[in-house]
């Protein structure tokens, strides 16, 4: 069935940050002595809360130090959010012709909503956007709260809306706000991982959404 509202995850979707955040996620680790890692070790914790990626990456004697280590991160991170940053392959064209089609596509990202921004200003798709939904105080993803706020504010049709990220916490987010689901397999996890999450779809590059909602 044709979907008249998308809602997208933004890191691991829409933008390839990883190389930033791992970076930026390193240079924490090595302020607070937690050596050994390489930035591919940590991609598979982006798009976590920063708590529960320092519960995961920092050793269990150092996780006394997860507020401080969000806090470094807090810091560090913003002023060189772009320095590797783009958006995946497919993104522009894709997001330019579900908008002029009349698709209405908003964002629903475990980033600060200022963060979003940041990101969709410096590469000029902020007008494609209904809106920008960052997880300021709300309950993040799995919870389905962020989706919930999207609906209410814009009024749309959860029957006529469909969840895309790259996580299973996207996924789970989506079924437990009652709509339907994309998984895709460029961002964090690998095809198998985001089967075993059961999305209702599964694409292999972004441009592949087009005719699953038309």
């Amino acid at each position: 069935m044709p979907y008249d509202n998308i809602i997208v995850d933004f890191d691991g979707t829409i933008s390839d940050s990883r190389r930033d955040i791992a970076r930026a996620q390193l240079w924490v680790l090595e302020r607070l002595g937690a050596e050994g890692f390489r930035e591919e070790d940590l991609y598979p914790f982006i798009g976590l809360p920063l708590g529960e990626t320092f519960r995961h990456i920092l050793p269990a004697g150092m996780h006394d130090r997860i507020d401080e280590a969000s806090g470094l991160y807090s810091e560090y991170y913003p002023p060189r959010s772009l320095l590797t940053t783009t958006l995946f392959p497919g993104v522009r064209g894709t997001l330019e012709r579900l908008h002029s089609g009349g698709k209405r596509i908003a964002v629903a990202s475990t980033k600060r909503g200022p963060g979003i921004r940041r990101v969709t200003d410096h590469f000029g798709i902020t007008p494609l956007f209904d809106r920008l939904q960052g997880s300021d105080g709300l309950p993040f993803k799995p919870d389905p709260a962020i989706i919930h706020v999207i609906l209410a504010a814009e009024g749309w049709d959860p029957e006529a809306t469909i969840m895309v990220g790259d996580t299973a916490m996207d996924v789970m987010a989506g079924k437990n706000a009652g709509i339907a689901t994309v998984g895709v397999t460029y961002g964090a996890m690998s095809e198998d991982q985001i089967q075993a999450a059961e999305p209702d779809f599964i694409i292999g590059e972004f441009s592949a959404l087009v005719p699953l909602v038309e």
